[in-house]
């Protein structure tokens, strides 16, 4: 068992307008972000599945069938190597979990 609290996790800011902090354990991560309004994700993928919870604001997100909003209450779940982009609609607090564990969030914090 491995304890954590949020607010002693240093941040990732490599982002324009997202703050993150991560949680990683042996087989994924945890990710909570702080999205500011209009903030942008470009178009990406990975070959992590990856599923979205919105807290708060909201979140659009490009579809093959149109743009998807998803609000509090409400999550999206992506596939691996799915390309995917969006924005913050609203200022966002979501969490996101990855299988397996996202290495680039990882080797990115090392050392702060």
């Amino acid at each position: 068992m491995k304890n954590y609290k949020i607010k002693d996790i240093s941040k990732f800011l490599d982002r324009p307008g997202f703050s993150g902090t991560f949680v990683h354990g042996e087989r994924m991560t945890l990710a909570h972000w702080t999205i500011d309004k209009d903030s942008i994700l470009a178009l990406h993928s990975h070959e992590n599945e990856q599923i979205l919870f919105v807290i708060e604001g909201c979140l659009r997100f490009d579809s093959p069938d149109g743009p998807m909003d998803i609000h509090p209450g409400e999550g999206i779940v992506f596939a691996p190597d799915e390309p995917h982009s969006g924005t913050a609609i609203e200022r966002t607090e979501c969490i996101d979990v990855f299988c397996p564990v996202r290495d680039d969030f990882k080797k990115a914090m090392e050392g702060k």
